[in-house]
């Protein structure tokens, strides 16, 4: 079989410093060192810019990297749906130049998967949807759009028909499976792959670690939540737990790293709790301090909202699985998360509004740090048999494989 032609469209690709970034740069790399003409089409703007960090350069590794005009106006730097289209307009000269083998894309930007069903369809060329959010149901979960007007109706036929019309889905988890044997997909077109830690996922802990001097946290219990904590995520349980806990574990301390439209809110709860000795907020630091930030962890927090389960797989779990730091979880039954914390016994799960389960959980915990290293070593156990780098790039290979053998076929 003939190496296959790839053609990769990403918004956000290298040089960029967000987390999320290294997932289609790691695909894109192992990719062109089996040999596979590999070919990327990304914007010119970065959503977190990798400042003087070394990213590995996917260029070392033979990959492709064209990068589409920036956006021109005022108006549309500011508009995200415009930003959006935009970067659609702007890649579509280069999608003519030659017919790939086979089009990738993940749900970055979501209008993408839209755009590149009729081009892939016009060339009669295989698609592959990386599904890292599944639309437009997490619109209508954010409360962004009514699910029953006629705009949602029509939103909804759309990417059904996208996500139908794909040679293969990738899902992140069982339950996002279900969400898109739902809208229609063939399960025999869908291949469950998880997002796996980004980052270095050494640890820098206890007394090597300069942060919990820097940060007041030596003899301290210590939760940290790290990552985007955005419109799915639920700061309310998180919080009130968290002050009911605090009140039988006085030593208890949360840091909140990162940023997202919870945070607001998160700064609000916290000054009507009287909370602000003991929560921390801190803003994403650069890739090479996350051994550092995981480090000061006794016990890292997931949380997602009601509606959300299947939609989105915040990618915090498998940080903390990687780095051997059990998971307290608060959200809805059956999400991939409270799956995947149970299956592993590597942390525990707390439904969305039990703020005693939450404070009861952690008070326990507090009493028996025997059985949050168990849990710890139980969650790198578990992420290193199922849901390893190495693991999902050798089920990505075998992706593009059996499309690049179905293409062939007569």
């Amino acid at each position: 079989m003939k190496k296959p032609n790839v053609l990769f469209v990403e918004q956000y690709y290298y040089p960029e410093g967000w987390g999320g970034a290294q997932i289609p740069r790691d695909i894109t790399i192992s990719w062109a060192d089996l040999g596979w003409r590999v070919e990327v089409l990304c914007g010119s703007e970065q959503y977190a810019p990798a400042a003087d960090e070394a990213i590995e350069d996917p260029r070392r590794h033979g990959v492709i990297i064209r990068k589409v005009r920036k956006f021109l106006g005022e108006d549309i730097r500011k508009s995200k749906i415009l930003r959006q289209i935009w970067f659609c307009a702007a890649v579509l000269p280069f999608l003519f130049r030659r017919r790939p083998d086979a089009i990738v894309t993940q749900t970055n930007p979501p209008i993408a998967v839209l755009f590149l069903a009729l081009v892939a369809t016009l060339r009669a060329c295989p698609l592959i949807i990386i599904a890292q959010d599944i639309y437009p149901e997490v619109v209508f979960a954010h409360g962004m759009i009514n699910p029953h007007a006629q705009r949602a109706r029509t939103l909804k036929l759309l990417f059904a028909w996208a996500y139908r019309r794909a040679s293969a889905v990738v899902s992140l988890g069982p339950r996002m499976t279900d969400r898109l044997i739902e809208k229609g997909v063939p399960k025999s077109r869908i291949w469950k792959i998880s997002n796996w830690a980004t980052g270095d996922t050494s640890e820098v802990r206890r007394d090597e670690n300069p942060l919990l001097g820097e940060w007041g946290l030596r003899q301290m219990l210590v939760l940290v939540y790290s990552g985007n904590f955005g419109a799915a995520h639920d700061c309310n349980t998180l919080l009130r737990g968290f002050a009911r806990a605090h009140d039988s574990v006085p030593k208890l301390r949360l840091v909140i790293i990162g940023s997202g439209t919870r945070i607001p809110e998160a700064h609000r709860l916290v000054d009507m709790l009287g909370l602000e000795e003991c929560v921390i907020f801190k803003p994403f630091v650069p890739l090479a301090l996350l051994p550092l930030t995981f480090g000061v962890a006794d016990l890292g927090i997931v949380t997602l909202l009601p509606g959300f389960d299947g939609l989105v797989v915040p990618s915090k779990l498998l940080g903390n699985m990687a780095r051997a730091i059990p998971t307290l979880y608060v959200g809805p039954e059956g999400s991939d998360i409270g799956i995947y914390i149970r299956e592993s016994g590597g942390g525990l799960v707390v439904h969305n509004g039990d703020v005693e389960g939450f404070a009861d959980e952690v008070a326990d915990l507090a009493k028996d740090p025997a059985r949050l290293r168990e849990m710890g070593a139980a969650a790198r156990r578990y992420y290193e048999a199922f849901l390893g780098r190495d693991i999902g790039l050798s089920q990505y290979r075998s992706l593009l494989s059996t499309v690049g053998r179905a293409r062939e076929s007569p």
